[in-house]
């Protein structure tokens, strides 16, 4: 039987030093021109993010830079 764990940490501004928290940033700017140039889509407002994420608990987050 498993038992059900909880966090009351807030998330992601108190996860920093969790083991099972990973922050990931992506730029799609190379993808993202590619696809503008064959006119698939229009130019987004930011092609750069950081995925914040908790393995653990399941959750997530995606913040968009500027």
């Amino acid at each position: 039987m498993q038992v059900q764990q909880m966090c009351f940490k807030e998330f992601p501004d108190q996860c920093a030093g969790c083991p099972d928290y990973i922050e990931t940033r992506q730029n799609q700017a190379p993808q993202l021109m590619w696809l503008i140039g064959t006119g698939i889509v229009y130019p987004p407002l930011s092609a750069n993010k950081v995925i914040k994420e908790c393995k653990r608990f399941h959750k997530r987050k995606v913040d968009y830079l500027r």
